[in-house]
C-alpha cells in the first residue's frame, strides 16, 4: 500500500505538458583557455588537456591553407595534396606498409586539405603514441606521392566530376554560391583540364609551400603529461621545414549579387521535387550584431520544428519535408543568409510565397517574447556541448585562435546572448534580412514548377526578372 500510495504522489508530480517541465538553473563554467595554451618551439601553439579517463589519446593538428590559394589553373591540386599524403605513403613506408601499421595499432590517421585549413588527425592508444607520432611525423614531412596513386587519384576525381550535375542538391550549393560570390576563392573548381595539368612536380611544391612548422595550430588530449607531450609534439614538427609560410589572407569580396531568379532545369525520372534557395550574403564572426542575428534566424528558420518556417510551410501547409533558414557569419569571408526548402515540384512556387510571406511578418512586427526566450535558452543550453569532452574543448580553443575569434569570446557567449532583446531581433530582421536582395535559385523541372499547382496563381515573375541558366558541363564548367 505504501509502495502504491509513493508512485501515485510522483505521479501528481509530473506535469501534463513538456512545457511545464522546470529544471535547475544549468551551472557551467567556460574551461581556461590559457591554462591549455602551450606555444612550442619554431612557433606552432598547442592546446593540450589531460584526460586520464581512458587510455586514448587524440591529436588535431591544422594550418591555414587550401583551396582558396591555389594556383590559378591547378584547381584540384590543394586536396590532391591532402588525399595522397595518407594513401600514397611516405618515402620509407608503401601505403601497404603504412595501413598495415595503423592496423596493428589499432590507430586511425587520416589528412585533408580543404578550402580554407589543412588538417590532420591521430586517434590512438596512450600506450602506442610515440609510435603513432613517429608515423604522423613521416606522413606530414615525407609524403612520396607515387606516380600510380596519383593516376588512380586522378581517374577517381575525373569520374566525381562526371557526376557534379547528377544531384539537385550539389548544383543548387554550387550556383547560388557563384551568384552570391561570384569571381571569389570559393567558386573556383577543379575540371578536367585542372586535374589533368597537375604533376607530381606540383603536389611536391605545394606540400613543401603549405606545411611549415611555424604555421601550425595543435589541439590534443588524453592520456599524457601536458609538459612530456609538448616536447613529442616539438620533435613531431621539427620534421617540418622550420618557419611561416606566405601569408594567406583571403581577398576582399567585390562581387554585388545581382537580385532575380535563377532557373536551372534538371528533369528525370527520379527528379519530382524541385529544391529551391533563396538569399544574400550576410556577415562575418566579428559584426556586433552576430548573436541577435543568431536569435533571429532560430525564430526564422533554424530552431527546427519551433521555427515559424518549419510551421508554416511544412506542419501547416504539408510543403515540405525540409525546410528552413540560416545566417551564416563566416570567420574569414562573409556568410549567406538562407532561407531553403525542397518541395513537389508543383508546390514549389507557392512554398516560396509562404517563405517570403514569414519572412515579411518577421520583419514588419517583429517575434514575441516568447520565441526569443525560447531561441536565447537554446543557445544558453547548447553552449557547454562546445565542450563536452577534453578534445572538444581544446579543438574549440584552436579553431577560434586560428580563426582570429577575440579571446574573451566563449567567456563573454552566454552573456551577450542573454543581453539579445525582442528589440534587437525585429532591428537585425529589418537591417539584414533584405528582401530587394534576394536571389531565387529553383533547381529541377522547371515546367512542372513554373506550372504550379493549379490551386495557387503565383507566377514565378512575382520574385523577380527571371533567368534561365544552363547547366555547365561537368568536366569542362563550360555552359
Amino acid at each position: 500500500m505504501t509502495t502504491l500510495y509513493l508512485l501515485l504522489l510522483a505521479i501528481q508530480d509530473i506535469p501534463n505538458h513538456p512545457d511545464k517541465l522546470k529544471y535547475d538553473p544549468l551551472k557551467f563554467d567556460v574551461p581556461d583557455a590559457a591554462s591549455m595554451r602551450t606555444p612550442l618551439a619554431g612557433g606552432a601553439i598547442a592546446y593540450l588537456l589531460e584526460d586520464r579517463k581512458l587510455p586514448l589519446v587524440k591529436v588535431s593538428i591544422m594550418i591555414r591553407a587550401g583551396g582558396f590559394w591555389e594556383p590559378e589553373g591547378k584547381e584540384g591540386l590543394a586536396s590532391m595534396v591532402g588525399a595522397l599524403m595518407r594513401s600514397a605513403g611516405t618515402a620509407s613506408r608503401s601505403p601497404e606498409k603504412l595501413d598495415e601499421e595503423l592496423d596493428l595499432l589499432a590507430a586511425q590517421l587520416s589528412v585533408g586539405i580543404g578550402d580554407t585549413a589543412a588538417s590532420a588527425s591521430l586517434n590512438i592508444l596512450s600506450k602506442d603514441v610515440d609510435r603513432g607520432l613517429e608515423i604522423l611525423a613521416d606522413v606530414l614531412a615525407n609524403p612520396a606521392f607515387r606516380q600510380d596513386k596519383i593516376d588512380l587519384h586522378k581517374a577517381q576525381t575525373l569520374e566525381q566530376l562526371k557526376a557534379r550535375n547528377d544531384s539537385t542538391a550539389s548544383i543548387e550549393g554550387r550556383e547560388a554560391n557563384l551568384l552570391l560570390y561570384g569571381d571569389f576563392p570559393v567558386n573556383r573548381h577543379p575540371t578536367k583540364a585542372s586535374i589533368d595539368s597537375i604533376t607530381r612536380e606540383d603536389l611536391i611544391a605545394y606540400h613543401r609551400s603549405v606545411f611549415k612548422a611555424g604555421d601550425v595550430m595543435i589541439a590534443a588530449s588524453g592520456d599524457f603529461n601536458r609538459a612530456d607531450f609538448a616536447k613529442k609534439l616539438e620533435r613531431v614538427l621539427a620534421n617540418l621545414p622550420a618557419g611561416k609560410g606566405e601569408a594567406r589572407a583571403v581577398p576582399v569580396l567585390k562581387h554585388k549579387p545581382k537580385p532575380g531568379v535563377y532557373c536551372l532545369h534538371k528533369e528525370g525520372r527520379q527528379i519530382n521535387q524541385g529544391r529551391v534557395r533563396i538569399g544574400h550574403l550576410g556577415v562575418t564572426l566579428h559584426h556586433p550584431d552576430v548573436h541577435a542575428l543568431r536569435v533571429m534566424n532560430y525564430v526564422l528558420g533554424g530552431g527546427s520544428f519551433s521555427s515559424r518556417l518549419v510551421q508554416k510551410v511544412r506542419s501547416d501547409e504539408g510543403l515540405a519535408y525540409s525546410v528552413g533558414s540560416g545566417f551564416g557569419a563566416g570567420a574569414l569571408y562573409p556568410g549567406t543568409f538562407v532561407m531553403s526548402f525542397q518541395s513537389k515540384s508543383e508546390s514549389c512556387l507557392y512554398a516560396a510565397k509562404l517563405c517570403m510571406e514569414v519572412l515579411a511578418e518577421l520583419r514588419e512586427k517583429g517575434p514575441t517574447p516568447d520565441e526569443v526566450e525560447q531561441a536565447k535558452a537554446y543557445f544558453l543550453d547548447a553552449f557547454p556541448s562546445m565542450f563536452a569532452s577534453s578534445f572538444q574543448t581544446v579543438s574549440t580553443f584552436a579553431q577560434a585562435e586560428m580563426d582570429g575569434t577575440p579571446k574573451d569570446y566563449h567567456k563573454n557567449y552566454r552573456e551577450r546572448i542573454a543581453k539579445v532583446t525582442v528589440a534587437d531581433v525585429a532591428r537585425v530582421a529589418k537591417e539584414h534580412c533584405r528582401p530587394a536582395d534576394l536571389v531565387f535559385v529553383f533547381v529541377g523541372n522547371l515546367a512542372a514548377i513554373r506550372a504550379g499547382d493549379g490551386q495557387h496563381e503565383i507566377p514565378i515573375e512575382t520574385f523577380g526578372p527571371v533567368t534561365d541558366v544552363p547547366l555547365p558541363d561537368p568536366l569542362t564548367l563550360k555552359r
